[in-house]
């Protein structure tokens, strides 16, 4: 695909507004004012809605597909691409790596304090929504991705390794003081961060079909606070990552849900997901991110995204309970686990 503008000299931030879009876009100048992407419907509409802009701003911009470019092979194009992306995993795993080394040097020093960690935690959520966004743009498997990708694993982990041990001595695991009851979460306001994934989307599906029967959901900004709201999946939350938990797990933990076999299987899916450690292998993981990936892709609103994504997790729940039914030599569905006293049975979606 290729995209051919001219931008007049008025507004001027109309030129960087272009600019930055096109690098997010991951597309490659060919020439002065000539943008070129590899064709397929999703970067044929991303060229389409800048040449709008474009178009309403006063300039002039061209889309069309071209079967060859002059002065360029192919095998040339595609190597600038990689080229491209290599440059920016670079930059990444070199900031990755830096931030993983103040970290461990702050601790080193005794000086790492809850609130330099949580700037840590705010600076990686940075560059690992930047790498996400470069994965996105890597259309011929650039070399650098793994390099960048494991930086944000050790930088990922080493901030988790001095999260932990600024706790307060608890295992990953709930003990009886640890444990939660259902009664005391009923119609309460649960506040994590924007632009949903994996495991903000369970942990919420997990809330409301087994925890509160009336949850109210806010969704917020780095740093950003909801009075009397309960976070989950933040830096700093009752319910967020523990040890080697994710949220999903911490949760089930949390309040006692851990006897439902298929929430155990589902909480293993979102695991492999969330962390990335192939801790228990599970076969479905790669086509529940696709889902989940292409469906926050398609929904741009955290609140339609979660509602859309809930029938991904009520299926996923369905058929694993039939299987643990099967294994069970029950011959149909599996147990569903209720709420617990007074807190009711688990609700349909809807």
């Amino acid at each position: 695909m290729l995209l051919i503008h001219l931008l007049p000299p008025k507004p001027t931030s109309l030129r960087v507004r272009a600019w930055r879009k096109l690098q997010r876009l991951g597309a490659l100048p060919l020439k002065n004012s000539v943008y070129v992407l590899p064709f397929n419907e999703k970067t044929h509409e991303d060229f389409q809605w800048l040449k709008q802009e474009i178009e309403g701003a006063g300039g002039e911009a061209t889309v069309f597909r071209a079967g060859s470019v002059e002065g360029a092979t192919d095998e040339e194009i595609i190597d600038a691409f990689r080229k491209a992306r290599d440059e920016e995993y670079a930059r990444l795993a070199a900031e990755l790596d830096g931030l993983t080394g103040a970290a461990r040097e702050q601790k080193r020093g005794g000086h790492l304090s809850a609130g330099r960690l949580g700037g840590y935690e705010a600076g990686l959520d940075k560059l690992h929504a930047e790498l996400e966004r470069v994965i996105s743009t890597d259309f011929f498997g650039a070399r650098g991705r793994v390099a960048a990708t494991a930086a944000y694993e050790r930088c990922r982990k080493a901030l988790r390794a001095s999260q932990d041990r600024r706790g307060d001595g608890k295992e990953a695991g709930a003990t009886k003081s640890d444990v939660l009851h259902l009664p005391q979460y009923q119609g309460r306001r649960w506040v994590t961060r924007r632009n949903l994934h994996i495991d903000r989307l369970a942990s919420a599906w997990l809330i409301r079909q087994f925890i509160d029967r009336r949850p109210r959901f806010h969704f917020v900004a780095e740093g950003e606070r909801v009075e009397g709201g309960i976070p989950f999946d933040m830096f700093g939350a009752e319910f967020t990552h523990r040890g080697d938990d994710c949220t999903f797990e911490t949760l089930i933990k949390r309040f006692r849900l851990g006897d439902d076999h298929a929430l155990g299987q589902l909480a293993e899916i979102v695991h492999d997901i969330d962390l990335k450690d192939d801790k228990f292998n599970r076969l479905e993981a790669a086509g529940v991110n696709a889902t989940v990936t292409g469906l926050s892709e398609l929904l741009k609103d955290d609140r339609k995204l979660l509602q859309q994504s809930g029938v991904i997790f009520d299926g996923l729940y369905a058929l694993l309970s039939v299987d643990a039914g099967k294994d069970k030599g029950e011959g149909g569905g599996g147990k569903k686990r209720g709420r617990g006293a007074g807190a009711g049975g688990r609700k349909k979606s809807g």
